[in-house]
């Protein structure tokens, strides 16, 4: 049977939509100009419109459930568009938002970037804040799920409901300590096959296509060791004999305090993309736009 839409009240979407982007009662209330009460109140009333629980609990707060995470993915872009039509000469306004937007990104951001950006965000607003999530596997997910506004990546997404802007570029650059027993300030081609190296999991190593780069289908490079985090390397090669191929500016933002040499990979390699990348969903919130735009403008790069 065919609900009746006359019987829906619409103002509850906004509630809802609020929540699934914060992920908590609290942070929806004061995004909204609610009571938390209230906009419990409003939550209970859709579920039992809808039939669906809509949220479940865990400790970072209110979750999705299948039926909400495709229902704000129908209801978003409309709940945006109407807004423009209501109210098209509103803009957003930066200094009275309390909007924290959650950012996928691995270690590189936050070495090189969230410092300078959270000092430009406060120009424009006390409230707002910025929080990182890892990107583990299928973080993607996290977009498609509105648990998290944006992510930095090297690769376009494939997935439809994302879309991405490439917003900036990485060379790759070789890293070993100062006083490195055979590499002096220059690295041959041999040096680079012969020396052992430090590298990351496998997945970011698809930003170093070497079989590719160096003209040896299938080659492999020495593997000393493998880290985690994204910096590691830097601080692995200056305490022993290992080097690293890391981006130039990280590597630059570390040489002088590790005793790093940095040295120019021995052979010409693409540049690495960074791109910027949100959910579809997104694409018409007012804060979301404001924010994209403003990171763009102020990456330090």
């Amino acid at each position: 049977m065919k609900l009746n839409f006359r019987s829906v009240d619409l103002n509850l979407l906004p509630v809802f939509a609020a929540v699934v982007e914060e992920g908590q009662l609290s942070r929806a209330a004061d995004r909204l100009g609610m009571s938390q009460p209230a906009v419990s109140a409003a939550l209970q009333r859709l579920r039992l419109t809808v039939g669906d629980p809509l949220f479940t609990r865990s400790r970072s707060g209110l979750n999705p459930t299948p039926r909400a995470r495709e229902l704000y993915e129908q209801v978003s872009n409309g709940l945006g568009a109407l807004a423009d039509a209501l109210e098209p000469g509103q803009a957003f306004d930066p200094s009275r938002s309390g909007r924290t937007f959650r950012i996928v990104a691995i270690d590189y951001f936050e070495s090189l970037v969230l410092g300078p950006v959270i000092s430009a965000l406060r120009e424009h607003s006390a409230g707002m804040g910025i929080q990182i999530l890892p990107q583990l596997e299928n973080w993607s997910a996290l977009l498609t799920s509105a648990e998290a506004d944006l992510a930095f990546d090297t690769r376009r997404p494939a997935d439809e409901r994302l879309t991405a802007e490439q917003v900036a570029e990485e060379s790759l650059v070789v890293v070993a300590r100062r006083d490195h027993p055979y590499i002096r300030g220059e690295l041959t081609l041999d040096d680079y096959l012969s020396a052992e190296h430090v590298v990351l999991p496998e997945r970011e190593q698809r930003t170093l296509p070497l079989d590719l780069i160096l003209g040896r289908p299938g080659w492999q490079r020495r593997i000393g060791a493998r880290v985690v985090q994204y910096s590691n390397p830097l601080w692995v090669a200056a305490s022993s004999d290992l080097i690293a191929t890391v981006p130039l500016r990280l590597a630059e933002r570390l040489a002088d305090t590790l005793q790093l040499q940095i040295l120019p990979f021995p052979t010409e390699t693409p540049t690495v993309p960074i791109f910027l990348i949100w959910p579809v969903a997104l694409d018409k919130d007012r804060a979301h736009q404001w924010f994209r735009g403003f990171l763009k403008d102020n990456l330090p790069f």
